[in-house]
């Protein structure tokens, strides 16, 4: 028994250390969002992305390792439930979580998505499986057109600003034909 509460221990350990790097990725990536949007450039986004993904990849591989223990055995159960405003868990919850009274129990130890949310999923599930397969390669090709037409479209402007504002086409005409040799055509 103590044996698998030491192991238990280790995995919750782990867990939560990997989560906190996430978190701290997390709120630098908002805050970065927040204060730098104006500065802000795609590959700086992609950067924060791929550490997001791959600290996701990582916490995934911890709950997903054969010595972590299955979380969903374990019950969990309020011993204590009050309607007053309880300063601990305001401290531990970093200011989200004020009380723990019968009101917010069932939304914080709730093992099942709202019901709402529930009834979302079984919707779009029935109506993913009504699209036949030709369809939704049809769909699918058709968004792909769609993003490579909007992709030229960004690239290409991305282009035209780069040379500095556009030149009226006279000018650009002769700087062509004085950058080409005369023999090369």
């Amino acid at each position: 028994m103590q044996r698998e509460e030491k192991q238990l221990e280790a995995s919750l350990d782990a867990l939560l250390s990997q989560v906190a790097d996430l978190k701290n990725s997390l709120g630098s990536f908002i805050c970065k969002l927040e204060n730098e949007y104006g500065r802000l450039t795609w590959p700086s986004v992609l950067d924060s992305f791929a550490l997001l993904s791959g600290q996701l990849n990582t916490l995934n591989k911890v709950l997903k390792h054969e010595k972590t223990p299955l979380f969903r055995n374990q019950v969990i159960i309020p011993l204590v439930l009050s309607p007053d405003r309880d300063e601990d868990l305001m401290r531990q919850t970093e200011g989200r979580v004020p009380v723990f009274s019968h009101e917010v129990v069932p939304d914080h130890l709730r093992t099942k998505p709202d019901p709402e949310v529930e009834e979302q999923e079984k919707q779009l599930t029935t109506d993913a499986a009504r699209i036949g397969a030709d369809a939704a390669q049809k769909q699918i090709q058709s968004l792909n057109k769609m993003c490579s037409n909007l992709l030229e479209k960004i690239s290409k402007e991305e282009r035209e600003s780069e040379s500095g504002g556009k030149m009226p086409s006279g000018i650009k005409t002769n700087i062509k034909s004085a950058s080409m040799h005369p023999y090369q055509r």
